[in-house]
Formats: structure tokens, sequence, C-alpha cells
């Protein structure tokens, strides 16, 4: 795919052979059963465990008829739910925390992913080389890109460049999804952008860019682990289908470990589900500091607190009714 170097198939040829796979397999076809469980989610590295599993039928398996939709970004994730047209939804928890503030009354049921100091870290701000960008202070009045308005990346952006005392509005946002950010930095269309796996592992090795990492993390302070993905659904759905949405976190949970447990099938995994090359998919990581998939509002609250210094919150607010852990 011109332009992004760690990148061997597009995100339309991936879908499509993903579908090719299901179909082949007979994953997705509905028995008398079987639940049907509609996800929507947007391309991540916590995605793969629930990608393989698909391909692998496990779903099926354990009684689920799982139908995946890739969307463009977090908020996209809350439309389909919000719309009826998906069930449960991965994103980061900023789009789920907004859904709900907004009237959106949806609850996150696990959490997939967490960051800690000092070396677990999952969110990048990059800069290229071009840009002549060397720190967080240079980024001022500079175009750095972020996937979504009301993402965790705007949240990472404004609570990182906080430390070198600027604020948001001192950089120059560019709205633009994950897969489009590589091309534009090769291009000079942007300076800097906040980005995760696997569109990390593909721009770091694109000499082209010649990405200056210039903060890791999605917050400054990690000396605890901080949330950063996260399965959500509306409440009428958690209080309507506990069993269904442990079952489906059951399946990941043990594809997760399968992984975790054998680096080749990983990085084969990376290369076939997430567009990787060989080359990029040895730096693939899973984001995975805690074992389970346990989601607490203590660690919801960090981010509300951490929303509210970033001015994306005009007021105090509790992770109270965000939070339904549905955890095997």
């Amino acid at each position: 795919m011109p332009g992004f170097s760690g990148f061997s198939i597009s995100r339309t040829v991936a879908a499509a052979l993903l579908g090719g796979l299901i179909l082949a397999s007979g994953v997705g076809v509905a028995t008398a059963e079987n639940t049907k469980l509609r996800f929507a989610y947007l391309l991540a590295d916590s995605d793969l465990p629930i990608l393989v599993a698909q391909k692998n039928g496990d779903f099926a398996k354990a009684g689920l008829d799982v139908e995946l939709t890739e969307v463009q970004g977090g908020p996209a994730v809350v439309a389909a739910i919000a719309s009826g047209s998906a069930d449960v939804g991965y994103a980061s928890p900023v789009p789920p925390i907004n859904a709900r503030l907004n009237g959106i009354n949806v609850k996150m049921v696990m959490a997939l992913g967490h960051e800690v100091d000092p070396d677990k870290k999952f969110s990048w701000l990059v800069a290229s080389s071009a840009s002549g960008i060397t720190d967080l202070a240079g980024l001022k009045g500079k175009k750095v890109a972020v996937n979504a308005n009301g993402s965790l990346c705007v949240l990472t952006l404004a609570d990182q460049i906080a430390k070198v005392g600027l604020k948001i509005d001192d950089v120059q946002q560019v709205v633009l999804p994950f897969p489009q950010q590589e091309a534009a930095l090769e291009q000079g269309a942007i300076d800097a952008t906040c980005t995760v796996n696997p569109f990390y592992a593909s721009l770091s090795k694109n000499k082209a860019i010649g990405a200056k990492v210039l903060a890791k993390g999605v917050l400054a302070d990690e000396r605890e682990p901080v949330l950063n993905d996260v399965i959500f659904a509306t409440d009428d759905y958690v209080a309507s289908n506990g069993p269904a949405l442990k079952t489906f976190g059951k399946v990941l949970f043990d594809t997760r470990q399968k992984l975790l447990a054998d680096r080749s099938a990983m990085e084969a995994a990376a290369v076939e589900f997430l567009g990787l090359t060989p080359e990029a998919a040895k730096d693939f990581t899973l984001p995975v500091v805690k074992r389970e998939l346990t989601i607490t509002e203590a660690e919801v609250q960090v981010l509300l607190d951490a929303m509210k210094r970033a001015d994306m919150l005009t007021q105090d607010m509790s992770a109270k009714d965000m939070v339904a852990n549905m955890a095997p």
C-alpha cells in the first residue's frame, strides 16, 4: 500500500480476506443454539485475539454467532451501538465516557489494555524528522494528528504537552484516522501524530519519516497502570446478555493467553490480520499489563480526572454507573 512501508495489504483487502476466511470456515453462520453478538471495532492492537478467535471458529464453538464490523474510530463505534447496528464495541475508554456524558447509556464491561511506567507503553506521540521537532515543546504551532475528535489521543496530547506548559490550543489538531497518518507524515501534511499499534510498528520502520518519539503513554504520570482499551455495550444489553458477554470475554481471554505464550504465532497473526510486514511484526506487542480483563470504577476515574485537567470535561465527574464488570 503506497505510503505505508510496514503494511502489506490495505484495510479493504484485509477485510475481504477475513470475510473469505469466515465464510470458508463456517464461522458466523448462525445455528439454532448460537447467540448472535454484533461487534463493532476500530482496528488496533487489542483486537488481535478477537480476529484470531473468529477465524479459528472459537466463538461459534462457545455458542456465539459473532459478526464483526470495522469502523474508523471510537466515536464511530459508539454511533454503531447507539444506532442499534452493533451490540458490543471496542474502543479506548474516552468515547464511551463521552457517550455516557451525552446521554447515550453505555457501560464499560471489560478492560483489554493498560499501560504503566517505566516501559509498558502502547501509545506514542511521534514527529517526522522533516518537521524539525525534537521534543514536546517543539509541537507549539505545529500540525498534530489525532485519530478522532473526543478520542483518547486528544487526552494523550493534552496531558503530555501540559508537562512543558502547553495547552491543547497551542497546537493545530488535525483529525486523521490511524491508517492515514503514516502517509500524511511521509508527505509532510502533518508534523506529528498520536499513534498506537499496529500503526506505530509500521511508521517507526519507515525511513522516509525518520520517526522521533516525543512521548510514550496515554498520560504523563503512569506510575500506576492506566486503562487504555475497553469493551462496552448499552445498559440494556448488559442487563439482558450477561452470559453472552462473559462467554465472549472467556474466548477472548483464552486466545490472548495463547498468543502471549507463542511469539511466532503472535507475529504471524499480526501479519495476517493487522496487515503488518514480517519485519514490523517483530516489534508488535499486545498492551497487556494486567492478566485479567477485569475493569474497575477506580481506573476509569483516573481518566475522568485527567479529562477534567485537560478541559475535556467542564465539571468533576464520577465513574459510578459507567462500569459493569463482565470479565470472565
